[in-house]
């Protein structure tokens, strides 16, 4: 029996429930590592993580379900069981990366990916050339990690954004800004990509006077038909972040569909509620056919 261990921090995660029953539906053992209990020995013996005194067994495959608040620490989880002997389908560096909204970007950008016009700072120096390089009245300023739109804000008129940003770099904290893009609706696109394929899509409606479409801000799920271009935009992205799982978040703009995010630990809940489908069962059935291809 092929045994397969979550990463998440709760059993009562959407996700986490639905990928272990499906899990055991398909004949595994499934089980999961709450990262926040866990301890990391590290020597020449190997790496060994422990849960409450006690070594847990390696198993076959692992599947991460990481946050960002525990990312740095449930990444070295993921990477010592890989170095154990365990599958996984991406790497912690993989996710990481994801997480870090500067990182991620300069990726995709530099793969050759549409993204939006996007400028970085730390420094109040570099306040007014930032402004000035992107133009408008209105910007979209973001922390450099941060999910579900926390760390996101919406800023109108250049004294406004001078007074967020100036107050944002006060500590060199590094600050994302690009332009805002009206959209009538407010909404973007999910595309949930399995084993490098986009096997579903989902709008996200945001709330009346709401600039960000997550689920977590209120947003409204609704299925949505793939084209030809998003899928292979979401491909495209995946196979650029390293992430053959995923959640591909697209936008469109003016001059077409732009990637915004790819997230490393999509959601289930609202995909599957949209399009009324199984979506954990090849979630599960994919990644483990990783391990024999690997």
């Amino acid at each position: 029996m092929v045994s397969v261990a979550l990463i998440s921090h709760s059993a009562r995660y959407y996700s986490t429930r639905r990928l272990i029953e499906a899990g055991r539906a398909l004949g595994y053992a499934m089980s999961r590592l709450d990262p926040v209990a866990a301890s990391l020995t590290l020597g020449p013996g190997g790496p060994g993580i422990d849960v409450d005194g006690a070594r847990s067994p390696v198993p076959d495959a692992v599947l991460p379900r990481i946050g960002v608040e525990l990312a740095p620490w449930s990444a070295a989880l993921l990477d010592a069981w890989v170095a154990a002997g365990a599958y996984s389908a991406v790497t912690g560096d993989a996710i990481l990366r994801a997480g870090d909204k500067l990182a991620a970007t300069a990726r995709l950008g530099a793969t050759g990916l549409p993204v939006l016009p996007t400028r970085a700072l730390r420094e109040r120096d570099h306040v007014e050339a930032t402004l000035d390089a992107l133009g408008g009245d209105r910007w979209v300023i973001k922390r450099r990690f941060g999910s579900s739109g926390d760390g996101v804000a919406l800023v109108r008129g250049r004294d406004s954004a001078r007074s967020v940003l100036g107050a944002l770099v006060i500590g060199h904290e590094t600050v994302i800004v690009q332009p805002f893009v009206a959209l009538d609706p407010v909404r973007d696109l999910r595309v949930l990509v399995l084993g490098g394929e986009p096997v579903a899509g989902m709008w996200r409606h945001a709330l009346p006077g709401e600039f960000r479409a997550n689920l977590h801000r209120g947003a409204a799920p609704r299925a949505a038909e793939l084209t030809d271009a998003t899928r292979a935009l979401a491909a495209r992205a995946a196979a650029a972040m390293e992430l053959p799982f995923c959640g591909v978040d697209l936008m469109e703009s003016e001059a077409g569909w732009v990637v915004l995010e790819v997230n490393a630990s999509p959601g289930l809940e609202g995909i599957e509620a949209a399009t009324g489908r199984d979506l954990a069962t090849p979630y599960l059935e994919r990644w483990v056919a990783g391990r024999a291809k690997a």
